[in-house]
């Protein structure tokens, strides 16, 4: 089968659909299936073995509109002969600049929508309302949660089975020790150390995670904040506030780390970690939360997206501040890590669900 899969962006761009449409790659061309990604151009990108990665210079959306090579992508689409086209997220321009050509694309088509986070923005409604026309023209509609925005939204629209396959994660072996890590970092080990992985930018909340972190009474403690700089100001913001914050509580023994690494480090870090904290403004079912269960770490969050309705087994979720900062008090002096079997979660089980419906409606 040829498969071609829209992103946004992908590696060695760092984001959960990037992670999201990777995963699925790899475990397509592991398959035998020749796979292609249409993507936003990066200059001097690294080949990655057996993918084929079609870049294009363009950026936006429907609704704020459009630069580039319109018209190379949307040939791209109608000429090329694939057997099956997997869209990764609406409101962005690989999703968006098919809608107007959807009928002349003759592939099959399957559309993870990732969400829909501004279907109650008022600017989006001519959007959803120009979407709810082209619904019929795909193949299959994969959503994450049936109380998800996007997976109601298709609810009334279509009578087609709209899928429900959540997001997950895989077990990644630590790099090192527990006892290189502390001394990597200098860490004292009888320190408890919490962790935040996010691309460092506002709606990532990292400003949120230091002011939860500078409120628990639990002093010995180290907070990784680990991610990649994608906002300069908002980083200088974060860097001023980790300076700050780290000469204020050197009596109390509190630091923090901000951290730009690998994703096998960040993962490592994690696997350590007593506790996950997410504080995230925006999201639909992030990935770091099935990385911080699958790594047997205990989560902290903000109720964003679909990540409240996960079981109170694998941690805690609430939009109150002070009940954030009273349960990671609570859950750094618990030493049971005891959480829900996470075979669910596993990529191993959630790609099989995919291979079903991309083998079920191949041409």
């Amino acid at each position: 089968m040829k498969i071609l899969i829209c992103t946004e962006f992908f590696y060695p761009h760092i984001g959960g659909v990037e992670k999201h449409s990777q995963v699925l790659a790899n475990y397509f061309v592991n398959k035998n299936h020749q796979v292609h990604i249409a993507t936003t151009f990066i200059k001097n990108r690294n080949k990655l073995k057996n993918l084929n990665i079609k870049q294009f210079k363009i950026k936006g959306n429907i609704v704020k509109g459009f630069s580039g090579d319109i018209l190379k992508y949307q040939n791209f689409l109608i000429n090329n002969k694939y057997d099956l086209i997997f869209f990764n997220a609406a409101q962005q321009w690989s999703f968006d600049l098919a809608l107007p050509i959807i009928d002349k694309i003759l592939s099959r088509k399957i559309l993870f929508p990732c969400g829909f986070s501004r279907l109650k923005n008022i600017l989006y409604a001519p959007y959803f309302s120009y979407l709810k026309k082209k619904v019929h023209f795909f193949d299959s509609i994969i959503c994450s949660h049936k109380k998800a925005l996007d997976y109601k939204f298709f609810k009334k629209i279509t009578s087609k089975k709209v899928d429900i396959i959540h997001n997950g994660s895989e077990v990644v072996k630590s790099s090192y020790s527990k006892n290189m890590l502390y001394k990597k970092y200098k860490i004292n080990k009888s320190y408890k150390i919490i962790c935040n992985i996010s691309n460092i930018k506002y709606l990532k909340g990292q400003d949120r995670c230091i002011n939860i972190f500078d409120k628990i009474k639990t002093n010995n403690t180290v907070l990784f904040l680990i991610g990649n700089n994608m906002n300069p100001i908002y980083t200088k913001l974060i860097k001023y506030m980790v300076k700050k914050f780290n000469h204020k509580n050197k009596i109390r023994n509190k630091r923090i780390i901000l951290l730009e690494t690998t994703y096998i480090e960040a993962r490592t870090i994690l696997n350590y970690s007593d506790l996950f904290l997410f504080t995230s403004r925006v999201e639909y079912d992030p990935l770091v939360i099935y990385e911080s269960i699958i790594s047997k770490t205990k989560f902290v969050s903000y109720g964003v997206g679909l990540v409240k309705y996960h079981d109170k087994k694998n941690g805690f979720v609430s939009n109150n501040i002070n009940h954030l900062i009273n349960k990671t008090d609570e859950l750094l002096l618990n030493k049971d890590k005891q959480l829900l079997d996470n075979n669910q979660f596993l990529w191993s089980t959630i790609l099989a669900k995919y291979e079903k419906i991309f083998l079920k409606i191949q041409l």
